[in-house]
């Protein structure tokens, strides 16, 4: 996509659609949202028409925030959702965000069901992104085509829906690669991890989940995946802490808080232990992020 950014949104209204079950865009759009009143109830919206419809939502800066069942995620850059109309979610501008810029595709049709359910069981609620992703660059080059009207039918639009269907599907599994390879009890736990990194969660709870003994979930955890459950825990800890440092004006304290440490000052002395920097240091420095030295 160009460096100039052209904000809007398109919908898709064909009159030769194949087949209803085909897969299919519904619309598309690049948006910055600057004011409180941007929300989304996904069991009130009023553009359903009696129509399953899959939303795929990219954050590109700024902050956002969505909920699921009542607990909320932050959303930064490089995050990404993916939900069903209708479902019990809500998405949003949050008080603390000044602005939320994404670029996003609703899609219809049941390939497009299979996807939203394969994702949420092997990546989960929120996906964490880069923007050079092959995902990403197919998603802004079908923007662009749709800006210059080179999406001229059902049948163009619904060959872009499987290719960026495909590359849900390539993202995912090249994501879950190391995961496959894991018991489906440590899976389980890795993926509790990254969805609940916000709460205080113990190696008992971590064992529990994975229906093993305090002692034996340790030492399988660490054969598999070459650390302990505490420190891995922490390594998702810092990612999001350095995402937040980089792209929100949460303080310091707020961030700890987000991101499971109810002591500032302990975060702090984490943060440093594991990268190098003091959370303000990497605040004010041009480091884009810590994957490099987390993980």
């Amino acid at each position: 996509m160009s460096s100039g950014k052209r904000y809007g949104n398109y919908g898709f209204r064909f009159q030769d659609v194949p087949q209803i079950n085909i897969a299919n865009i519904s619309s598309i759009g690049l948006e910055q949202q600057t004011s409180i009143d941007y929300h989304w109830d996904g069991m009130v919206r009023k553009d359903i028409q009696g129509v399953e419809k899959y939303v795929f939502q990219y954050t590109l800066s700024g902050q956002g925030a969505i909920t699921f069942e009542d607990k909320q995620y932050s959303l930064h850059r490089g995050d990404a959702f993916f939900v069903q109309l209708p479902s019990q979610h809500c998405y949003f501008l949050p008080e603390s965000s000044s602005s939320w810029e994404f670029i996003y595709i609703t899609l219809t049709g049941s390939a497009a069901a299979s996807c939203w359910n394969f994702i949420h069981d092997h990546a989960g609620k929120i996906v964490s992104i880069p923007p050079e992703a092959g995902l990403i660059q197919l998603l802004h080059r079908i923007l662009q085509e749709t800006n210059e009207e080179k999406i001229i039918d059902a049948f163009l639009s619904s060959a872009r829906a499987y290719e960026f269907i495909m590359e849900c599907y390539r993202f995912t599994k090249k994501l879950n690669t190391t995961n496959q390879e894991l018991p489906e009890a440590m899976g389980r736990v890795i993926t509790f991890l990254q969805q609940q990194y916000d709460e205080y969660i113990s190696v008992e709870k971590m064992a529990a989940i994975a229906g093993l003994s305090s002692y034996y979930f340790i030492k399988q955890f660490r054969k598999y995946t070459n650390t302990t459950p505490s420190q891995y825990l922490t390594k998702i800890r810092i990612k999001k802490a350095s995402e937040m440092l980089r792209h929100t004006e949460l303080s310091i304290k707020d961030i700890a808080a987000k991101t499971g440490y109810e002591n500032a000052n302990y975060f702090n002395k984490v943060f440093r232990k594991i990268t190098g920097f003091s959370p303000g240091e990497f605040r004010e420095s041009r480091i884009s992020n810590l994957d490099y030295l987390i993980l």
